[in-house]
């Protein structure tokens, strides 16, 4: 896990940079959303039976996740995602367990409802719970897998800027790959808000 302090050290770099700045993006109330974190797997094919099992059954090796989100009509947004990790040796994948290490990488595109902010005022609320699905393409080992995707997460603020994010979220393979599978993706990270500017 020692490439994380590597991320975790940048996003404060980050952090600084956006939070002593002075046209910050809370004036806009429809902001792109960057998110940097890891992200945890279980595509163990056990479905409840072994979803405590962490040691056998959940992936957690160089688990990088990127995302950067467009928020529209203030409690919608579309969101790009990138997941990186490793399957290694030993863990169980599809009721089997590995014989040698598999690289793993997903890249998904997800719409997310903000359904929290129908009964709270969004401008004074410290968090923000949202419900999510897309569709993405997932690869082990450059074999591709296409995935339905549904879950739920919750952005905690810090500051204005800055926040938390958990999110769960249960790939459905619906294509004949072999390498497909059904899995359960669990990410955690940092959040920071910015303005269009950023990107003109």
């Amino acid at each position: 896990m020692r490439p994380l302090n590597f991320y975790s050290l940048f996003f404060l770099l980050l952090m600084t940079r956006f939070t002593y700045a002075q046209d910050c993006c809370t004036t806009q109330k429809n902001p792109w959303i960057f998110g940097l974190g890891a992200n945890v797997i279980n595509d163990s094919g056990l479905k409840f039976r072994g979803i405590t099992d962490i040691q056998n059954n959940y992936n957690y090796n160089i688990p990088l996740r990127i995302t950067l989100e467009k928020r529209f009509q203030e409690n919608f947004g579309i969101e790009i995602a990138t997941n990186f990790n490793t399957f290694l040796k030993g863990k169980t994948v599809n009721n089997s367990v590995l014989e040698e290490d598999i690289s793993f990488f997903a890249l998904d595109g997800m719409f997310n409802y903000y359904f929290s902010n129908t009964y709270q005022i969004k401008e004074r609320a410290s968090y923000e719970a949202y419900l999510t699905s897309g569709l993405g393409v997932s690869f082990y080992d450059g074999s591709a897998a296409t995935t339905a995707n549904i879950g739920t997460g919750i952005y905690y603020y810090l500051s204005a800027l800055v926040g938390l994010n958990l999110n769960a979220i249960t790939k459905f393979s619906i294509d004949n790959s072999l390498s497909g599978s059904n899995y359960l993706q669990i990410g955690i990270g940092f959040i920071i808000k910015l303005e269009d500017s950023y990107f003109n």
